[in-house]
């Protein structure tokens, strides 16, 4: 973790490697806090230092909101104590309604460094990357109550990063893809779904169905995309939307019907 932080130099904390080595730090931390050890305040910091130059350097919106987020963890899982260069900003983010209590805290941080990994994925898709922009997003799942709102979204955040990497890696695109669909149609079983979750889920399912559709030519996932594609033309915002969900339908129908 040390060779990723330069308090001096943004050039390691921008290299890819410094995200996978975050992303198993807080892993190294969460085992040690579920067997009673205090937090690791100074890997905390590591950690936070890395996004913090990262949000200065890249102008990144997703690496500003994960330190902050991991900063506020740090206040409410250490007394109230963070490093002086940040009390400004976790007090700040306090007063926007900030939670402080650790679980909620945690969650957010996780949430936090997850956006961040998935930002940068998406921006440069790197192999090197590739298990830790799907790790991080298990990761914020597990931390998740199943009887919580968020659930059915954070199951879609999950097929969402499984169908990025089953595009841009040959090599897992067989089992992400699967993983996807079956994510997404878990996530439209959630008893607490809400409608913009349906939508999104809906938007994986349709073209994600598709793909498998080409893949093994089940004719259950023709039906899956025709359902999807459909449902998206009763949910569309917009005319434009709308006609544009149609389209998509009659393609479908006229290349595989």
């Amino acid at each position: 973790m040390a060779d990723y932080v330069d308090r001096h130099s943004a050039s390691a904390a921008l290299a890819i490697g410094a995200l996978v080595d975050t992303s198993q730090a807080l892993d190294d931390l969460l085992r040690q806090r579920r067997q009673g050890a205090a937090l690791a305040i100074g890997v905390l910091a590591d950690v936070i230092v890395v996004h913090r130059l990262r949000a200065t350097e890249l102008a990144s919106a997703e690496d500003t909101h994960a330190y902050v987020a991991l900063a506020v963890w740090m206040h409410a899982a250490n007394g109230g104590d963070v490093a002086p260069e940040l009390r400004r900003e976790v007090d700040d983010a306090i007063a926007r309604g900030a939670e402080t209590d650790e679980p909620t805290a945690l969650l957010r941080a996780l949430q936090g460094h997850a956006s961040a990994v998935r930002a940068q994925w998406l921006k440069t898709p790197e192999p090197a990357l590739a298990d830790t922009v799907v790790a991080v997003f298990v990761r914020l799942l597990d931390h998740t109550a199943e009887d919580d709102s968020a659930y059915a979204m954070r199951l879609l955040d999950l097929a969402g990063v499984a169908a990025s990497r089953s595009r841009l890696m040959p090599s897992s695109a067989v089992s992400d893809l699967d993983d996807a669909i079956n994510l997404a149609e878990r996530a439209l079983r959630h008893p607490r779904i809400t409608r913009p979750a349906i939508r999104r889920a809906h938007q994986l399912l349709g073209p994600l169905s598709v793909t498998r559709l080409e893949r093994d030519g089940a004719r259950a996932d023709y039906a899956r995309a025709e359902n999807s594609f459909g449902t998206l033309v009763d949910l569309a915002s917009d005319d434009e939307e709308r006609e544009r969900c149609q389209r998509d339908l009659i393609v479908l129908r006229q290349e595989y019907a």
